[in-house]
């Protein structure tokens, strides 16, 4: 894994690979999924379903080789295929990764509402 925010390096389909979870990500990421922001929630609540799993490797690695001009050269079933050979820590790394990612300004935090930080004063 890189240092890098929203970046994840990993060997997959024989090359190294890498994910890229920016603002064109999470747009890859919901219309795979054909859900809006809104229920990007629903999707990361509870355990991860197996197609958003795969979509979000699949969206990940389109993003970065979209993003710089790279030949696609697998589709969401190669990368299933791919998912296979993925151990748990390098999936948990993926998925930290894309919890550091931003969306319209605003850390993802893995779709969980953080805390509102507001102070009392005068008291």
């Amino acid at each position: 894994m890189t240092k890098q925010r929203g970046y994840y390096k990993i060997e997959m389909g024989g090359k190294e690979r890498t994910l890229h979870f920016s603002m064109n990500f999470w747009a890859n990421f919901t219309e795979i999924l054909g859900i809006g922001l809104s229920e990007l929630g629903e999707v990361f609540s509870g355990n991860l379903s197996i197609k958003a799993i795969r979509a979000l490797v699949y969206s990940g690695i389109l993003t970065y080789d979209q993003e710089e001009g790279n030949e696609i050269d697998y589709n969401e079933f190669k990368v299933g295929v791919w998912l296979e050979d993925v151990t748990s820590e390098q999936l948990q790394g993926i998925i930290e990764a894309m919890g550091e990612s931003r969306v319209l300004g605003n850390d993802m935090n893995m779709g969980i509402q953080r805390k509102s930080k507001t102070t009392k004063q005068g008291k």
